[in-house]
């Protein structure tokens, strides 16, 4: 009878260890059949509203994100940022996390990107749109585009005429538009003139020349720019004056239409004449942007 029992004990172990051991075995695959045994990345919001700087430094895209794993435990420091993509909105992208176990399992997680200091590229002109005809000429060489997320990218300007017809090789002025695109798919438009001159060597050393510290200034929408501010100087037969110095003859600004509240691209005009009537100019362009561009 005492060992009935005891066998019966034995048995009831035995059962209760293989029961153990099949619940042991149900709980983890349940938490298996979750995490595909794959880390778990946690993110505390779908969205995040940050600098560009984290496009460059992206322990700010990574700082309130953590990654777990059913094996490993906290994986956080396997964590990377492994894309940011293009704007798929104005100033809103994705980027997608990754996250590595010890065995080389990978999970991977998007979140919504708003940047709230992004700036669209802007144009630099160093000099003005105006050529001889009779030299050898490139626009590209004074056309110069900056980006807050990319810095110079000079290099990616495309320069089209207005008229797929027209060229550089006759005198006059030209319509032209300049391209360029930053790494987050962000357009820039600059639409001006390119002028083509053929003026003898007299022509040259009579006609003042009015020097801009800047030839392209962005507004806001929500003020405005003061012309004479722009202007560095005037040159005549090679000799360079200030503006108060210039006395041979008016400096004018001409800078009627341009409405602040209303985005686009305008154009100030100054001219200068010297006691011959030589008549020179320069031209300002006035970028209008959004208030928040």
């Amino acid at each position: 009878m005492k060992k009935s029992r005891k066998t019966l004990l034995i048995v009831m172990l035995v059962a209760l260890v293989v029961v153990s051991a099949a619940f042991g075995v149900y709980i983890w695959r349940e938490r298996y059949s979750k995490t595909n045994g794959r880390p778990a990345i946690n993110c505390p919001t779908d969205s995040l509203s940050v600098g560009v700087e984290a496009l460059s430094d992206y322990s700010l895209l990574l700082s309130d994100v953590t990654a777990t794993d059913p094996e490993d435990g906290d994986v956080t420091k396997s964590l990377v940022v492994e894309s940011v993509s293009q704007f798929v909105e104005d100033r809103h992208c994705i980027v997608t996390y990754a996250a590595f176990d010890s065995a080389n399992h990978v999970t991977k997680v998007s979140r919504h990107v708003f940047l709230t200091d992004y700036v669209p590229p802007r144009f630099v002109i160093t000099a003005p749109l105006e050529f001889s005809y009779s030299s050898t000429f490139n626009p590209l060489k004074v056309v110069k585009a900056f980006d807050c997320v990319d810095g110079d990218i000079s290099d990616r300007i495309l320069m089209n005429l207005a008229n797929p017809e027209d060229n550089f090789k006759s005198v006059g002025t030209h319509r032209v538009e300049f391209k360029v695109t930053n790494s987050l798919g962000d357009v820039a438009l600059l639409e001006t003139e390119i002028v083509v001159y053929n003026r003898t060597y007299t022509e040259i050393r009579m006609t003042p020349v009015i020097n801009l510290s800047e030839y392209v200034v962005y507004a806001d929408g929500s003020g405005s720019i003061d012309p004479m501010s722009y202007v560095k100087g005037i040159t005549l037969g090679g000799v360079s004056y200030t503006v108060d110095e210039y006395t041979e003859g008016e400096l004018k600004v001409d800078d009627v239409g341009i409405n602040y509240s209303v985005p686009g691209v305008y154009k100030i005009l100054f001219t200068c004449s010297n006691k011959d009537d030589y008549i020179g100019s320069a031209v300002l362009l006035v970028v209008v942007t959004g208030v928040n561009d």
